[in-house]
């Protein structure tokens, strides 16, 4: 008798070993619920700048178009007390632009995330599959926040190589509406999977788009994560910057054209900058949400 899958749970590679866990699921394939998932705490920091139009759009994927000014926001985040990760926390860098999606059905303002990097690696492969999400591997240390200084900062690296460096300064905290920093509408990724193939001859086996928009005529925010029972505190900064550092193959064998490409987007103008934690449900940030998005034609 060979494996049977069962209908209606996820599994992931090794997947003949059943159900696969992780924030969306245990390992019986049912959720998680939300006495088991408890509090989780974050810290999130965004440097927005404004950059060239012409060198976004060479990043874009089929079906999007830039949404208003051509800016990069250039967040570094951590994460601690998780659930999924028996209590453990990882750390985030991603860079997001503002966008419109046009679909077959549909067409969707939000933010587009052509890359993340992520310091586990339980984290990068549940939400590579699962979720389409790009993400790539870092070492990101907890971030350095003093709130009587008024800073905070962080970087990531790779191999010892830093390729990240963030830093806020004059932070002043501020009373708003609990969201994350960011371009606003929904969250949106580029799902590219290659398919096998010998010399390279398969190109892909899925390539589409995924997002946290609600389904159409569906009620519900469009945030990845859910900010209800959340303790939420928020900083605007004086100014803010950030620093990406080209690398070489030998720095960085398999993610220096990544790190490159995003290094190479020019920072013309800083247009903000701003720090906040919360600590949510820890289901807040399991992005169940996320689905796809038929293609246009």
């Amino acid at each position: 008798m060979t494996v049977e899958f069962k209908p209606g749970v996820r599994y992931r590679m090794p997947a003949v070993f059943g159900p696969a866990p992780g924030p969306r699921q245990k390992a019986d394939g049912t959720l998680w619920t939300p006495e088991e998932a408890g509090t989780m705490n974050a810290t999130w920091m965004t440097v927005k700048y404004r950059t060239r139009r012409e060198q976004l759009e060479r990043i874009l994927p089929p079906g999007f178009h830039l949404r208003g000014e051509p800016e990069v926001h250039a967040s570094l985040a951590f994460f601690s007390d998780l659930y999924w990760l028996a209590g453990r926390g990882y750390g985030i860098v991603m860079i997001e632009i503002p966008t419109t999606y046009r679909g077959r059905t549909e067409t969707i303002d939000g933010a587009f995330c052509p890359v993340l990097w992520e310091g586990t690696p339980d984290a990068i492969m549940t939400g590579r599959e699962e979720l389409g999400f790009p993400k790539l591997f870092a070492d990101i240390p907890a971030l350095e926040v003093d709130h009587a200084g008024g800073t905070a900062g962080g970087s990531a690296s790779w191999f010892d190589f830093r390729f990240f460096e963030i830093a806020l300064h004059g932070l002043v905290e501020v009373h708003e509406e609990p969201k994350l920093p960011g371009p606003g509408g929904a969250a949106l990724f580029y799902k590219y999977m290659p398919r096998t193939g010998s010399f390279g001859s398969g190109g892909c086996d899925v390539a589409y788009a995924t997002t946290s928009q609600p389904q159409p005529g569906a009620a519900g925010d469009t945030s990845p994560i859910k900010f209800g029972g959340a303790n939420f505190r928020k900083w605007k900064a004086a100014g803010g910057s950030v620093n990406w550092h080209r690398a070489t193959f030998e720095q960085l064998p398999t993610t220096f054209h990544v790190v490159n490409g995003v290094a190479d987007i020019d920072i013309v103008e800083y247009l903000g900058a701003e720090l906040v934690e919360f600590s949510a449900p820890g289901q807040a940030v399991s992005a169940n949400v996320i689905r796809p998005v038929e293609p246009a034609l």
